[in-house]
């Protein structure tokens, strides 16, 4: 109720979980799409599916929060099962990012999946120049997996599958707020052919501490 109903001295409370059922998207997640689609109810896994439908430089999809930024960079949690479908492509410029930011895909705290990456990874980001990765020991694969960001003062923690993967201590958030936020981008075609990027999502939770 709080995620969608201000009350005043509880916005460090706000907690926000979608299981993303039904035939509409949640109309707190805000979408843009370039060469790409957002699908309900996906015949194969359920849930959401998005993915890439263009062959063209920089298709991409992302989702936010419209910028209201209510989780506090230095104290809030985002769990989140995902499925993230990068391994087909060659290019290095494939990449998927989901998790909590202020920016997307500029400052904030994420589970990275690129297609040249092996492992799974935590991407903590000031800025696109200012960016820190950490990677985990879980395989980079078109597998579920449910994540779990923790921002902290000093630190962001990630944990798959219920066990802390890695933390990292480097490249932390400054900017007051984070939304939840999930961007891919398929930077160009390159060998990569017609293959779409894909990432489904079967359950989002956020929440500050």
């Amino acid at each position: 109720y709080e995620a969608n109903n201000y009350l005043r001295g509880t916005a460090r409370k706000q907690h926000f979980w979608d299981w993303f059922s039904g035939a509409t998207l949640n109309s707190r997640w805000n979408t843009t799409t370039g060469g790409a689609s957002i699908e309900m109810n996906d015949e194969a896994d359920g849930g959401l599916k998005l993915y890439t439908t263009s062959t063209g430089t920089n298709s991409n999809f992302t989702m936010n929060f419209d910028n209201k930024r209510q989780y506090a960079h230095d104290g809030s949690v985002c769990i989140f099962t995902v499925n993230a479908d990068v391994q087909q492509a060659s290019t290095t410029n494939w990449f998927l990012q989901v998790g909590m930011g202020n920016t997307v895909g500029n400052t904030g705290h994420w589970l990275s999946a690129k297609s040249a990456q092996s492992y799974l990874r935590l991407q903590t980001s000031q800025s696109e120049s200012a960016t820190y990765s950490a990677d985990t020991t879980v395989s980079n694969s078109p597998d579920w997996v449910t994540a779990k960001i923790e921002n902290k003062s000093s630190s962001c923690d990630l944990s798959l599958n219920g066990t802390v993967a890695v933390t990292n201590s480097s490249g932390l958030q400054t900017s007051t707020g984070m939304q939840p936020v999930v961007y891919g981008n398929r930077g160009t075609s390159g060998s990569a052919g017609s293959n779409p990027l894909v990432c489904k999502l079967r359950y989002f939770e956020a929440y500050n501490t």
